[in-house]
């Protein structure tokens, strides 16, 4: 095997480029053809250069035309059929081919995929899905985020790094599914249903970077719209696009221009523990003019109570009495007698039963006077409690407190945060944050893979 490879030749990559170059040149068929295809990727620089890809089935044709010769093109636009005419060279820095674009017919219908697109956004329109009036408004503090996208997609990655940067109390769980491909529809709308289905979900977000409008035509079906409008809990649709807008932007509840535009979404937790120490002082303030209050309504009850008694009491004293005077007038002495004893004894009565009826009303006052100052008690100290978890809750997030575990924030020169060993090369000077102070440092070996030892004094 070794005997065999020493007998192949071997050229450095700068030989073969310019080897493959100079066939490309030599080539008279490829210094003026006419490629057809469909227009996607169009882009139209400031300085007058357009570039352009041409599509046919699943393959692409780089162009580029500059300034000169675009000013005479007719106008593209995405999804465009079209001949376009130029010399097949190749691009130095990437050792790739490309059609370097002189001229541009049009055959005047437009992509197949770019008719798709139209038709369904127009009929979808029509049934209402695109309505403004059925988009929710977002959960104003969401505490649990299902991330609809492919683990491997730098959208999805995106949307992680900046929302833990930003709201680390958000917890996120990925619900997986390839973002493109053939099949890559029909996995999304199920990606979307599982979510939906979630019951301890707050927000939906679907996401994925950018990309062609071909790459990303899945988000433009009619399963993934409907999955999307079909979900119980708001959504986010964060698909980073320039041109062309996926139809799950239009049913969404609320579109991000990229996954990481999404992220900033959420709400900050420094912002929600500010917010929590506002409604903490609102709420004992609240307790306590409500104990106020209550405790004023219990006084005048009793001092209502204890009047009535005494008004009650000369009321039936003032009828004895009229009593006693009918009787002194109309009566014999012994019938007077008589009528005198009953008087007394119900005076006697009137005396021992009054002052006890009120000395029990006043009793049960009282205790229901104390019953509600326990109950306004358990009251605030329940509200305290809740928000002793909640601050224990998001404080457990936060970074100060990981570092009195021993932890570091290892940190470049502009004082971003190192993920990766990589991007720390030899000789740069790094910042270690501990729980109290700061070390400098500099990156004496290379440590890119993680197995080799990085030097700091």
């Amino acid at each position: 095997m070794i005997a065999d490879l020493q007998r192949v030749p071997v050229v450095g990559v700068w030989r073969l480029s310019e080897f493959i170059g100079k066939l490309f040149e030599r080539e008279r068929r490829f210094a003026r053809l006419g490629v057809r295809g469909e227009v996607t990727n169009y882009k139209l620089q400031p300085n007058g250069n357009v570039y352009f890809d041409l599509k046919e089935r699943d393959r692409l044709l780089n162009c580029v035309a500059f300034s000169a010769a675009a000013a005479s093109f007719p106008a593209l636009n995405n999804g465009d059929q079209i001949v376009a005419y130029g010399a097949v060279r190749t691009y130095e820095p990437r050792s790739s081919y490309q059609l370097r674009v002189s001229a541009v017919t049009t055959e005047g219908a437009s992509g197949v995929l770019h008719q798709r697109y139209e038709a369904l956004k127009k009929r979808l329109d029509a049934e209402g899905l695109f309505a403004p009036e059925r988009r929710r408004p977002l959960p104003r503090f969401p505490f649990r985020v299902a991330l609809v996208t492919s683990r491997t997609a730098e959208g999805g990655r995106d949307f992680i790094t900046q929302a833990r940067a930003r709201a680390p109390q958000v917890a996120i769980r990925f619900v997986e599914t390839p973002v493109q491909g053939e099949h890559a529809a029909a996995e999304i709308a199920r990606a979307i249903a599982r979510a939906s289905a979630m019951r301890d979900i707050d927000l939906i977000v679907v996401a994925r970077g950018g990309g062609s409008f071909e790459d990303m035509f899945a988000f433009s079906d009619e399963r993934v719209v409907r999955a999307l409008a079909a979900s119980r809990i708001p959504t986010v649709s964060a698909i980073g696009h320039e041109a062309d807008a996926p139809l799950t932007d239009f049913v969404a509840d609320q579109r991000a221009a990229t996954p990481s535009a999404a992220a900033q979404l959420l709400p900050k937790r420094d912002d929600l523990l500010q917010q929590l120490a506002v409604l903490r002082r609102a709420l004992e303030r609240d307790v306590e003019r409500a104990v106020a209050v209550r405790r004023q309504r219990v006084d005048g009850l009793r001092r209502h109570l204890f009047a009535a008694g005494r008004e009650r009491t000369g009321v039936m004293r003032d009828r004895l009495a009229g009593v006693e005077r009918r009787l002194a007038a109309v009566a014999p002495a012994a019938r007077l007698a008589q009528r005198r004893a009953r008087f007394e004894e119900l005076r006697d009565r009137l005396t021992r039963t009054v002052p006890s009826a009120m000395q029990r009303r006043a009793g049960r006052l009282e205790g229901g006077s104390n019953r509600l100052d326990t109950a306004l008690a358990r009251l605030i100290e329940r509200g305290r409690a809740r928000l002793q978890r909640i601050e224990a809750a998001l404080g457990g997030n936060n970074p100060e407190a990981i570092l009195q575990r021993g932890y570091a924030i290892v940190m470049d020169e502009s004082g971003r945060p190192l993920l990766d060993a990589g991007a720390a090369p030899p000789g740069s000077r790094i910042t270690a944050q501990l729980a109290r102070g700061r070390l400098a440092a500099r990156v004496e070996a290379e440590g890119s893979d993680g197995r080799r030892q990085i030097g700091l004094f």
